[in-house]
C-alpha cells in the first residue's frame, strides 16, 4: 500500500496525504529553496506556531524576565508570505523541477528526495513523519551518512560541529559551556542542504547517529524550508534570503564599548590591601557598593554590608577577605561615601562616566561607544523628574560626541513611560532618549527580553523601528535571547561570564563560530567577562583574540577588579592591550568589508577552518578553537595554561594551517609555513597572539585611531602577500554611520594580485558605485608588498618609478616614549616589504603595478 497517497502536482506545487492522515504541500520558492508543509488540517498558511504558557528558565538568575505571557506574533521569521506562485517550477507525475534541482516523491516508501543537476542525491526524508504522544508534535527523520557533518542551531555555547550530538533549539538563558542563549531553528549539512523551520516553538535536533538525523519541535504542524547550494556560505545566504540580511553595523561598533551602571553605586575609601580595592587617579583606593533595593536585584544580605546616610549598601561583589575603611565611624560604617553620576554633577567627577571617557583618552585607548545604563536601579539622572534625567543624559551625550564616542543605553525595561501623561522619574522614554539625548546604540537585557522567542524578536524589531524613525543614524542593537530573524535587527552578545577563567576563552571561540554559521555574523562578548577579572594574563589573552572579532564590550562595575583594558595591572599589560586594540583599528577596512560580504554572500566574518580546507579533519571538533577572519587571516588564540610561565609567556600546543597548496606567514615576523600542516608548541610570548596571513592575502589598512573621526580618508594603504594563485579582495565603503547604504550610497574597490616567476602584478580597479556624501575622490595610495628580494624594477601604469623602498618593516606598538614595559622595548619586525607610494589619484581610475 502506498504510504503517500493522492499525490497531485499542479500549479508548481505538490499536494499529497500521508498514510497516517497528515496532509502535505511542497513547492519551490526560488531556484534552490523548497518549502515543505505538513499538518493534520490540510491548511497551508504562512503563520508560524507560537508557544502558550511558556516556562522561562532563569539558571538561578533573578534578573531574567519570567512569566511567559509575552508571546505574540508581531514580527515574523520570514520576510515575505512565500507561496507556490512565486517561482514557476516544472512538474512531472512525481516530481518538481528547476534547472538545478529535482524534488522527487516515492509514494510506496514515503520517500522524498532531492537531486541536483548531476543526478547526485542531496537530501532524503524517508518514512512517515514522526509524531510524539500524546501531544502529536511532528518531527522528521532524515537519512544521513557517516561522512556527513552538520552546523548551525544558533548560539550553541562551546559547539561548532554538531555531528554525534543532540542540540536544543530553545532559549535556556544559559551563558555557560553547553548552554543555549540565542537558538536558531536552522542547520546545514555538508551534503549541500540546510533546513529552516518556520516556528517559534522549542525544538531538538539530533545528529547523534551516523545514518539518521532527527528534528522535532513542540508544534503540531511542520513548516520548513530546504535550502540547496554547494557551499556553506551560499546556504547561509539562502537562510538570509528567507529571514533577512544581517545588519551592517556602524563603524564605531568595531571599537570597544564601555558599560557600567552609573547613578547607582557608591564608592568608599579603603586601604590598598582591602578586598576589591581599586586604585583611582587621585592615588587613593576605593571599594564599590550597591544600594539594596528591588531594581538592583540586591535585596538580601551580603557579607561586608555597610550603612551610609540611612541607606543599606552591599559590596558589588562578594567579599572573600578583609576590607578596611579609611574613615570609619564608631559603628564601622563609612563617614564618607560618594555616589556615581554621568556628568559629575554632584561634585563627584572622579566617580563619573565623564571621568571614564577622559581616562580612555589619557591612556590613549580606543573607545567607540559608551553605555551608562538605564536600568537595574541606575537610571541616567539624579533629578526628581524624567525630564530632568533626560536633560542629564543629553548633557552626557553631548560630552561623549565631543570626544568622538557614541552614546548607548541598556534596555532593562519598557521603551516608553507606562503613563505618558504622568511619567515617573525612573521611567524610560526611548523617543526622547534618541531625539533629545542622541542615543544611537541599545543593548537589551534579560530583565526585558529574557522570555525570548517572539518576545525577544519583537523587542529588537520595535527598538530598531523606533530608532530608525527618530534618527538619521544607523541603529545599533546588541541583544541575546535571539531567534531566526534577529540578525536583521541586532548583533548577538554572549552573556555574563566569569573573568579570570581560561575555560571561558576556550568555549567562547566555538560559540562565536556557531553564531556566524547560523546566519548572524555580528557577535561579541565581554573582555574577560563581567565578573572576576583579577588575572592580568588571562585578561590580556582574552582581549588579544577578541580584537579580531566584531564586538568588544568592557563590562565594568561587577568585577573584583576594574574592567579598564589592563590599566589596573600596570604598563606591561596596558601597553599590550592598547597594541591589539589599535591594531584592530588599522584593519577596520578589512573588517567592514567582510561585514558587507557577510550581508551579501552569507560568508561569516569569523569562519571555521573548513572554509579554507574542507575535509573530515577540518569539519571535526579538533579545530574548534581557531578561526579565520575572512579569507586571509587565521587566529589561534591562547586559551589555556599549557606551558604557561609566570611572566605570561606561553606556547600554543597545536594549531593547523589549512590548504597544502598555499603558504602562511606569521603576521608579526614574516616567517613562512607550508599549509596543510599542524604546528605544535608554537611560541607565544605574552605580547604575541598566534596570527597568520595567507599567501595571496590582501589587507586594506587605515591609520591607527581611537575613534572613527580620526580616520584619514585621504589615504589608502594595501598590504599584499603575493601568491602564484591569483586572489582579489573588494574593499567596501559607505559613510559608516547612516542607513544611506541601503539606497546605494556605497563604494567598492577591487584589488587583485598574481605572481609569476618573473613579476608580481597588482591591480587596483576603478572604484564602483555612486559613493556617499563627503567621500574623498582623490587619495594618496601606498602599497606594501611582502618580498624576499629587492626588486629590479617597479612599473606603475606603464611607467618605471624609483621612489619605492625595500627593507624590514617594523610594527608600530603605540607605546609612550617613557613606558617602562618590556613590550615597549620589543621590536616587531614583520619582514621585508617593498613600499610603493603612488601619486594622489582619482579612485575612479584603474592602476596597474608590476614588480620585477
Amino acid at each position: 500500500m502506498k504510504q503517500i497517497q493522492h499525490l497531485t502536482l499542479k500549479n508548481h506545487a505538490a499536494f499529497f496525504t500521508y498514510d497516517n492522515g497528515l496532509f502535505g504541500k511542497a513547492y519551490f520558492v526560488t531556484e534552490n529553496i523548497i518549502r515543505l508543509q505538513l499538518n493534520p488540517q490540510n491548511k497551508f498558511e504562512n503563520e508560524p506556531t507560537i508557544m502558550e504558557n511558556l516556562d522561562v528558565p532563569d539558571e538561578g538568575d533573578a534578573t531574567v524576565a519570567t512569566g511567559g505571557s509575552g508571546q505574540q506574533l508581531k514580527t515574523k521569521i520570514l520576510l515575505a508570505p512565500f507561496n507556490e506562485k512565486i517561482f514557476p517550477s516544472a512538474t512531472t507525475a512525481t516530481s518538481l523541477q528547476t534547472t538545478s534541482y529535482t524534488l522527487n516523491f516515492n509514494e510506496e516508501l514515503a520517500r522524498i528526495t532531492i537531486t541536483n543537476d548531476r543526478q547526485t542525491e542531496i537530501f532524503r526524508q524517508e518514512g512517515l513523519p514522526l509524531k510524539s504522544t500524546p501531544e502529536n508534535y511532528l518531527g522528521l527523520r532524515l537519512v544521513s551518512s557517516p561522512d556527513e557533518y552538520f552546523f548551525g542551531g544558533g548560539t550553541q555555547n562551546g559547539q561548532v560541529s554538531l555531528k554525534g550530538k543532540k542540540i536544543q533549539i530553545e532559549n535556556q538563558n544559559s551563558w555557560t559551556d553547553g548552554g543555549v542563549a540565542s537558538p536558531v531553528p536552522f542547520f546545514f549539512s555538508t551534503k549541500g542542504y540546510g533546513i529552516l523551520v518556520n516556528t517559534f516553538t522549542k525544538g531538538a535536533y539530533s545528529f547523534h547517529t551516523p545514518r539518521a538525523t532527527y528534528l522535532q519541535h513542540e508544534d503540531k504542524q511542520l513548516d520548513f524550508f530546504i535550502i540547496l547550494d554547494r557551499t556553506p556560505a551560499a546556504i547561509i545566504h539562502g537562510y538570509q534570503q528567507l529571514t533577512g540580511k544581517p545588519q551592517l553595523n556602524p563603524l564605531y561598533s568595531y571599537y570597544p564599548a564601555h558599560l557600567n551602571a552609573y547613578n547607582r553605586d557608591y564608592w568608599v575609601a579603603v586601604t590598598k590591601d582591602s578586598d576589591g580595592a581599586i586604585l583611582f587617579p587621585d592615588g587613593q583606593y576605593y571599594k564599590e557598593y550597591q544600594p539594596v533595593k528591588e531594581k538592583t536585584f540586591n535585596t538580601g544580605y551580603r557579607v561586608g554590608t555597610i550603612f551610609y546616610d540611612s541607606q543599606k549598601l552591599v559590596p558589588n561583589v562578594s567579599i572573600t577577605k578583609e576590607v578596611t575603611l579609611v574613615q570609619p565611624d564608631e559603628q564601622g560604617n563609612p563617614q564618607v561615601a560618594t555616589q556615581e553620576s554621568l556628568n559629575g554633577e554632584k561634585n563627584n567627577y572622579l566617580f563619573s562616566a565623564r571621568a571614564v571617557i577622559d581616562r580612555y583618552q589619557k591612556q590613549d585607548l580606543p573607545l567607540g561607544w559608551f553605555l551608562p545604563n538605564d536600568g537595574y536601579g541606575a537610571g541616567y539622572g539624579q533629578t526628581d523628574s524624567l525630564a530632568g534625567n533626560l536633560q542629564n543624559l543629553q548633557d552626557f551625550g553631548e560630552y561623549t560626541r565631543q570626544h568622538g564616542v557614541e552614546l548607548g543605553l541598556w534596555t532593562q525595561e519598557n521603551l516608553a513611560p507606562k503613563n505618558p501623561e504622568q511619567p515617573e522619574k525612573e521611567d524610560r522614554d526611548l523617543a526622547q532618549e534618541v531625539k533629545q539625548a542622541g542615543v544611537a546604540a541599545l543593548k537589551t537585557d534579560v530583565a526585558w527580553i529574557g522570555e525570548g522567542y517572539t518576545f525577544g524578536l519583537n523587542g529588537v524589531a520595535e527598538a530598531y523601528a523606533k530608532m530608525t524613525s527618530l534618527s538619521a543614524k544607523r541603529p545599533f542593537i546588541v541583544t541575546l535571547d535571539g531567534w531566526a530573524g534577529t540578525q536583521r535587527y541586532a548583533s548577538i552578545w554572549s552573556g555574563d561570564q566569569e573573568g579570570s577563567d581560561w575555560q571561558n576563552i576556550a568555549f567562547h571561540i566555538p560559540t562565536y563560530l556557531s553564531t556566524g554559521l547560523s546566519g548572524n555574523p555580528n557577535v561579541g562578548g565581554d573582555i574577560d567577562g563581567i565578573f572576576g577579572g583579577d588575572n592580568p594574563i588571562i585578561q590580556t589573552r582574552d582581549l588579544q583574540w577578541k580584537a579580531f572579532t566584531p564586538l568588544q564590550l568592557v563590562m565594568d562595575g561587577w568585577g573584583s577588579k576594574a574592567k579598564d583594558l589592563g590599566a589596573q595591572f600596570g604598563p606591561e599589560f596596558l601597553d599590550i592591550n592598547r597594541f591589539y586594540l589599535k591594531l584592530k583599528t588599522t584593519l577596520l577596512p578589512y573588517f567592514y568589508s567582510l561585514a558587507w560580504q557577510a550581508r551579501e554572500t552569507g560568508a561569516p566574518i569569523l569562519r571555521p577552518t573548513f572554509f579554507s580546507e574542507a575535509n573530515a579533519f577540518t569539519y571535526g571538533e579538533r579545530l574548534n578553537k581557531q578561526f579565520l577572519v575572512g579569507e586571509f587571516l587565521l587566529v589561534a588564540p591562547i586559551y589555556d595554561a599549557y606551558r604557561l610561565k609566570e611572566n605570561g609567556d606561553s606556547v600554543q600546543a597545536s594549531l593547523y594551517l589549512p590548504d597544502d597548496l598555499t603558504t602562511w606567514y606569521d603576521f608579526f615576523t614574516g616567517e613562512s609555513y607550508r599549509g596543510g600542516q599542524m604546528l605544535t608548541d608554537f611560541a607565544a610570548p605574552l605580547w604575541k597572539l598566534p596570527l597568520f596571513v595567507k599567501a595571496g592575502g590582501i589587507l586594506p589598512l587605515w591609520n591607527a585611531t581611537n575613534q572613527p573621526r580620526e580616520i584619514d580618508h585621504t589615504k589608502r594603504r594595501y598590504r599584499i602577500y603575493p601568491s602564484q594563485t591569483a586572489t582579489s579582495f573588494t574593499e567596501y565603503e559607505d559613510d559608516g554611520l547612516t542607513n544611506d547604504f541601503e539606497t546605494g550610497a556605497t563604494l567598492e574597490t577591487t584589488i587583485s594580485q598574481v605572481a609569476t616567476t618573473e613579476k608580481v602584478t597588482v591591480k587596483i580597479s576603478a572604484s564602483q558605485g555612486s559613493g556617499y556624501p563627503k567621500m574623498i575622490k582623490k587619495r594618496l595610495t601606498t602599497l606594501e608588498i611582502f618580498a624576499s628580494d629587492t626588486p629590479r624594477e617597479v612599473v606603475v601604469n606603464g611607467q618605471t618609478i624609483t621612489n619605492w623602498t625595500y627593507g624590514p618593516q617594523f610594527q608600530e606598538k603605540y607605546t609612550s616614549a617613557n613606558s617602562p614595559s618590556t613590550f615597549a622595548q620589543q621590536q616587531i619586525n614583520r619582514g621585508n616589504f617593498i613600499v610603493i607610494p603612488l601619486l594622489t589619484q582619482n579612485i575612479f581610475i584603474d592602476s596597474t603595478i608590476e614588480i620585477y
